[in-house]
């Protein structure tokens, strides 16, 4: 528009302002835009001075390019703001469309247009009055998330309500909205929730966004790690933005997370009645944050997971304590038959050689009196080793079980028990992988070679012949960790809380019939805990049973930063 076009749009207007000086100061002084645009020449004959504020140009601007106008809307918004035009004889139209101001900012624009006749014929003119909604639809659109948050709260809370597995109600909550950018997450649990991580944690169950569902490469050595388990805590959510700049994990634990295209993760507590059960966590695979709305929807949610898990768990117990009590009876006449069996067999072979050896009618050489007398002699031992294995579980029991705790070299107790573990181990691969320079253990070395012991002959008895026995041991902070790894069956999920109870017995190779009185998991658990340690099956990806323990090093000889180095 050249300066002659722009004066005669002016005077087009002016005549009207002049006759109407109330009119014209409230055009100047309204926070409502007002523009009119003559249709015949498409051209703007006025528009109030508010435009500037509210479109970020001057009206001089205007009357020069009117297509500011459409220029300034958002791109989402122009197709509606160009098909809403009124005409001669339609109604006023109402619109609500977004602004891009030249500062950058987004306003949100409420219009309402109108033909007006001049009072020539032929003259329309389009009549615009415009004001800044912004707030009011800033407000509205918190308004609307809070809605949808809510529904999502009652949706996925019900239907959390009504799972009956750990792994589908972890699913459910998955599902949020604040969560799906997430490409895993993993619940763990404790095994005592009086005393917390410390204790050991549980994987209770894991989801990931990508198919097949599997275990992480060395995922339960990352919640072992008492690095790792300093990050819970029992009332803070934590955000981790980006892993590799997160002083708190360790070199290790940043390669592990990067090598699995973790770049962030969120740790939440789960807490009920008093009691802190384990926690959530949740792994990015781009760098996340959560603002404070949706951390706050995701706790109500959590709230409900971990009530949900809490209740399943109370269900457990007492469909278990319920099954107990039904077949109470059915266990205590096995338990009998067991125990005579037990006792019976090496007595029978006993008195059987020995009725032989005293036979006066036959006469034995010295090589087949010799095997005899070995048969007899296996069999008290057995007989011996199964009186000791209930008269060290009943001390157990009432804690009268003498420990006698002192500095003790690790290598110098699998000294000790190399013997009998050789024995154990005839018809398999022994390995023991011990480092080099392991600091001492405050221990009763007689009680925890028993501990080898049992455990190298429970893997021996289940593990098929020729296969590997593998023993190690690493530093866990203050304790030292011991596995013992066999290539048997393994042990399933649902039984894994069970071993370590008296009398519980596995099926064993010869025949199918179960093998032993079912003690030696037993006393190996009090044993353990009698130290201070842990005794648990580790949840690995290779096949076979690992079962794992802690021994408490002694305060004075325990490596600065021994968790931190190790991988």
């Amino acid at each position: 528009m050249n300066v002659t076009d722009k004066k005669e749009t002016q005077l087009a207007i002016n005549p009207i302002l002049e006759e109407n000086v109330f009119l014209k100061q409230v055009l100047n002084k309204i926070e409502q835009v007002v523009w009119v645009q003559d249709l015949s020449t498409d051209r703007i004959i006025y528009v109030s001075p508010a435009f500037k504020s509210l479109w970020g140009h001057s009206p001089e601007d205007l009357y020069t390019n009117p297509t500011i106008l459409i220029r300034s809307v958002h791109p989402e918004d122009r197709v509606q703001v160009l098909a809403s035009k009124p005409n001669k004889d339609s109604s006023p139209i109402n619109l609500s469309y977004r602004i891009l101001h030249p500062d950058g900012q987004l306003r949100w624009i409420f219009a309402r247009s109108f033909i007006i006749h001049g009072p020539s014929e032929g003259s329309n003119y389009l009549f615009c009055i415009a004001q800044d909604i912004t707030a009011q639809k800033n407000v509205d659109l918190v308004l609307s998330a809070t809605v949808d948050r809510l529904r999502e709260q009652f949706r996925l809370s019900h239907k959390m309500s009504l799972a009956r597995k750990p792994g589908d109600v972890l699913k459910i909550l998955m599902s949020a909205q604040g969560l799906r950018a997430a490409q895993r997450s993993a619940l763990l649990f404790f095994d005592n929730p009086e005393v917390g991580p410390t204790y050991g944690v549980e994987l209770t169950a894991f989801w990931q966004s990508a198919k097949p569902l599997s275990l992480w490469e060395s995922e339960t050595d990352l919640y072992e790690d008492p690095v790792f388990l300093e990050l819970l805590h029992p009332r803070q959510t934590l955000m981790i933005s980006n892993v590799t700049s997160e002083p708190r994990l360790t070199p290790q634990m940043c390669e592990f997370l990067g090598e699995n295209k973790i770049t962030s993760m969120v740790i939440f507590p789960l807490f009920v009645l008093g009691q802190w059960l384990g926690s959530l966590i949740v792994y990015f695979e781009k760098e996340q944050t959560i603002n404070h709305d949706e951390l706050r929807n995701l706790k109500v949610l959590i709230n409900q997971l971990t009530i949900t898990l809490f209740n399943l768990k109370l269900l457990d117990v007492e469909e278990k304590s319920r099954q107990i009590a039904e077949h109470a009876n059915e266990i205590k006449t096995e338990f009998l038959a067991m125990i005579s069996h037990e006792l019976r067999t090496p007595l029978t072979s006993i008195i059987g050689f020995t009725t032989t050896l005293l036979a006066e009618n036959i006469t034995w050489n010295p090589n087949e009196q010799r095997d005899f007398i070995q048969t007899i002699y296996q069999e008290a031992a057995r007989l011996q080793e199964l009186i000791d294995h209930l008269l060290d579980l009943s001390r157990l029991d009432v804690g009268l079980l003498p420990i006698r705790l002192r500095p003790e070299s690790l290598q110098k107790i699998f000294q000790d028990a190399s013997s009998q573990l050789q024995i154990l181990t005839e018809k398999h691969q022994l390995t023991i992988n011990l480092p080099d320079q392991l600091p001492k253990v405050n221990v009763d070395a007689r009680r925890i070679v028993q501990v080898l012991v049992n455990l190298v002959k429970n893997a021996s008895t289940y593990a098929p012949e020729g296969t590997e026995i593998t023993i190690t041991a690493k530093v866990r902070g203050d304790f030292i960790q011991i596995n013992v790894k066999d290539e048997g069956p393994g042990i399933p999920l649902a039984d894994r809380k069970n071993v370590f109870k008296a009398f519980m017995r596995g099926e064993g190779k010869e025949n199918g019939f179960p093998k032993g009185a079912g003690l030696g998991l037993a006393i190996c658990k009090g044993l353990v805990e009698a130290h201070g340690g842990r005794i648990w099956i580790r949840n690995t990806k290779s096949p076979g049973t690992t079962i794992a323990f802690t021994v408490p090093l002694v305060k004075s000889s325990t490596p600065a930063n021994a968790a931190k180095t190790e991988k």
